[in-house]
């Protein structure tokens, strides 16, 4: 039996699998076999490139049942383990799809059942063959799938096994993103239907400096990390078997800390930006996440727009979010809403409600805001470097109210001010333009009080999208539209 199962390797498998063990050891009583010091290549057909290897320490088959082969004709098998397997596959952009699967056409009379599958201590690698660069690396990988079945129903599917019981735990990740990020994870585990990961960064490979040399048009420079992201009783499959599916309930971000800048002086990126509902409305796939959970970020956005000035910067600190129909399957009058509270530059409470509906073609959005005492002084940290203006006073209490659609949109904002003064700088950005600084405060009013209400209360219409900007641009557009014609006389 032995020397047939050794035959069986050496001479029988396809042409496109290469085998080399030291030893074969095999119990036929127990039904137990195990190869040691196993190399298995994977290659091209058309290339004969080496598609993909692994090397492992040992490979055990255990409590094969001989009865179940021959009475049901099911190879039914207790266990499969691998010990301490190094994979690498060699990803080819130009070997077509159809040469990664099997050329053979035979149909598949049996039944397969495998009790426990269990791979120990791996480490995998994915390598781009072009530019002979990681594309991904998962190190110290432990990974089991209990009550496996492949059978004639199973291999139409598009996973082509059924299984119960899934556990994959690793150490570290790599993963590069595309051609300016790469994505790292710490110890994480997905277990069932629950996933928790840890400690994932994403962030650019290049320094701002370099990135700007090189990018053909504007793009974000990332550094975020984030302690730990839990995806809670996650489901996934296929509709009609090719339209993948995920749901969840919920998955919650804590901590995360995002730091992006954007070089304003990079030639304009003027491909549309839709917003959020047409993003959803237009994924390949079904999205279904009942909640997303955001617990103490801090978030800062920087923008370079003079060549000689440092980056302007607008921040986020203790930053809570609950965002709830995270969805393309809901049907209406379901809406998704974001409910946000954070402090905004570093000491003004901020509370912010977002609403909209996937379903609906025009984009129509409602947009809430409610700002408590903001001193004007602490927006010089973005408007000093980038406008060459700096403010004075403050603003006691603001309210805002944004409704529109991709097109336009309605601002109604409600501001309570004092002391307030506009002072434009000259080229230096340090010293007083006072000729420019006192015809701008001739159109300022210096307080809100009206009558006898502490509020000034404006609405602006028409506010008009440019669709090359980010979704934030049109709030900000909005926002700087109400807050100009509350201080500015009529």
């Amino acid at each position: 039996m032995k020397n047939k199962i050794e035959n069986y390797l050496k001479n029988d498998l396809p042409d496109t699998i290469q085998l080399t063990y030291s030893d074969l050891n095999l119990n036929i009583f127990s039904g137990s076999l195990s190869l040691n010091q196993v190399e298995v290549s994977r290659i091209g057909e058309t290339t004969n490139d080496i598609l993909a290897t692994a090397k492992l320490e040992q490979l055990q088959v255990s409590d094969v049942s001989y009865w179940s082969y021959l009475v049901n004709n099911t190879i039914h098998v207790s266990n499969i383990q691998l010990e301490r397997p190094n994979i690498i596959y060699n990803h080819n952009a130009k070997i077509q799809k159809s040469n990664y699967k099997s050329s053979s056409n035979k149909p598949y009379d049996k039944t397969v059942k495998v009790d426990g599958f269990f791979i120990n201590s791996a480490n995998i690698q994915i390598r781009n063959v072009e530019t002979d660069s990681l594309m991904l690396r998962v190190e110290n990988t432990k990974f089991s799938l209990k009550d496996i079945r492949f059978d004639e129903k199973t291999s139409a599917q598009k996973i082509p096994i059924a299984y119960a019981d899934i556990n994959l735990v690793f150490e570290s990740l790599f993963f590069r993103m595309g051609d300016y990020e790469d994505l790292t994870l710490g110890h994480s585990e997905i277990k069932n239907q629950h996933v928790s990961l840890q400690e994932l960064t994403l962030k650019t490979k290049y320094t701002k400096q370099k990135l700007s040399q090189i990018l053909p048009v504007e793009r974000d420079h990332y550094n975020v990390v984030v302690k730990s992201i839990d995806i809670n009783d996650f489901k996934y499959g296929f509709r009609q078997d090719s339209i993948f599916q995920f749901k969840s309930p919920k998955i919650t971000f804590t901590e995360p800390n995002a730091e992006i800048y954007r070089d304003k002086l990079v030639a304009d990126d003027e491909s549309i930006k839709p917003l959020y509902s047409k993003m959803l409305r237009d994924l390949k796939f079904d999205l279904s996440i009942d909640e997303i959970k955001i617990a103490d970020a801090n978030i800062s956005y920087s923008e370079k727009v003079k060549v000689d000035r440092q980056a302007g910067t607008v921040n986020f600190n203790e930053f809570q979010a609950t965002i709830k129909n995270v969805s393309n399957t809901y049907v209406v009058p379901t809406k998704t809403t974001l409910d946000i509270n954070t402090q905004f530059m570093d000491h003004a409470p901020l509370k912010a409600y977002w609403e909209f509906d996937v379903n609906d073609d025009t984009d129509l959005f409602l947009f809430k805001a409610e700002i408590d005492l903001l001193q004007a002084s602490y927006l010089n940290k973005f408007l000093v470097p980038n406008l060459n203006v700096r403010l004075e006073g403050q603003l006691e209490k603001t309210y805002l109210t944004i409704g529109g659609t991709d097109d336009l949109s309605r601002i109604d904002f409600k501001v309570s001010y004092q002391a307030f003064d506009v002072i434009i700088l000259k080229e230096n950005g340090k010293e007083d333009n006072k000729f420019l600084s006192g015809i701008a405060n001739i159109f300022v009013s210096k307080d809100s009080k009206k009558n006898d209400s502490q509020f000034i209360e404006v609405s602006k219409e028409g506010v008009e999208r440019s669709k090359n900007q980010s979704v934030f641009n049109y709030i900000w557009i909005n926002t700087r539209a109400g807050l100009l014609k509350a201080m500015t006389f009529e």
